[in-house]
């Protein structure tokens, strides 16, 4: 089930950056400092 709930939010979010790429834009700029604050604190997490 987690499976196709992560490929539907994949397409759903590609149909929408399509239809509303500004917007998409922006949240964007939003989460991505987030996502590579996490992402880096993931890393060094694993890496320590």
């Amino acid at each position: 089930m987690g499976k196709i709930s992560l490929i539907m939010g994949i397409i759903v979010g590609i149909v929408f950056s399509v239809a509303f790429p500004e917007v998409a834009q922006t949240i964007n700029d939003a989460i991505m400092p987030t996502i590579q604050s996490i992402s880096e604190n993931l890393f060094n997490l694993i890496t320590e």
